[in-house]
């Protein structure tokens, strides 16, 4: 296959990616690692974007499944299948195969699930023996890439389902326990003052000012900042998405850009945010 032909059937896969509401990124040609520094700040929906990208080079396809609001189980083999199947059926569940699913170049599974509500990064081994898990902060292969002479293909072109719960459950880290900070050690009244005007001021901006093609992470961002504001008891939650909410508005009905788009960004980072409180020294 010509380097021409395999750089079209990537450009169609980051599309259709994008389409999905999937923002997406470069990843250097036949390989897993993105091509772009600081790639989660830099994945888009943008198609006029996308399409500057890939008419460089057969760059393979990323997914950033934080800003697309995924949770991706990987399956890899010789066993992963079965150990994601026996830890369902160890909650009294079916194997959770009804969603979308992509094959692996190295003949493992990707199998697609919408993100809970609470924030979940990526795990190792954590559920199983050869089952990952990418979320917050990872980026998965897209169909349409190609590592040596393997492709990644759509394996179950099905509606992406919601996480299971067992799921979601498991993979929960537990509630930060509260530690009582001794009152010399506490930072003064003004300080945290200041503190919080100009990380507020900064994130509010950031928001306001985002690109459409990297407006997702720029509110989810945002909220995971003045999260850790939340749990630091420097600013109230309800202060905190209000601020957002308002910031985003600004780019309400501008390439499909929504309130409820913006309200689970928030909801999210905030969420994520406020489990590991701001700390002043």
């Amino acid at each position: 296959m010509s380097e021409y032909r395999a750089g079209t059937e990537q450009l169609g896969a980051a599309l259709a990616a994008a389409a999905r509401g999937w923002p997406v990124v470069p990843l250097r040609p036949h390989d897993k690692v993105p091509a772009l520094r600081g790639w989660d700040r830099e994945a888009t929906l943008d198609r006029d974007r996308i399409r500057r990208w890939w008419s460089r080079h057969a760059y393979n396809v990323g997914i950033s499944c934080g800003a697309a609001g995924l949770l991706v189980v990987d399956l890899d083999v010789p066993h992963g299948h079965e150990a994601f199947a026996r830890r369902a059926w160890q909650h009294g569940e079916d194997d959770p195969r009804d969603t979308y699913s992509v094959a692996t170049a190295g003949g493992g599974e990707h199998r697609y699930f919408r993100a809970p509500a609470v924030p979940l990064g990526n795990s190792v081994g954590k559920l199983a023996p050869h089952v990952d898990t990418r979320g917050v902060g990872g980026y998965v292969v897209a169909a349409g890439s190609r590592v040596g002479p393997h492709r990644y293909r759509v394996l179950r072109d099905l509606p992406v389902a919601p996480a299971p719960d067992w799921l979601v459950a498991v993979l929960t880290p537990p509630e930060p326990e509260h530690v009582d900070v001794p009152a010399q050690r506490r930072p003064h009244r003004r300080r945290v003052a200041a503190y919080r005007a100009a990380v507020v001021d900064g994130e509010v901006r950031r928001v306001e000012e985002a690109r459409p093609g990297v407006r997702a992470h720029a509110v989810f961002t945002a909220a995971c900042r003045l999260g850790e504001l939340v749990g630091a008891g420097w600013l109230d939650e309800a202060t905190a998405t209000s601020l957002l909410l308002a910031a985003a508005s600004t780019h309400d009905g501008v390439e499909g850009w929504t309130a409820r788009e913006a309200l689970r960004h928030v909801a999210n980072g905030i969420a994520l945010g406020r489990r590991r409180p701001r700390v002043l020294r």
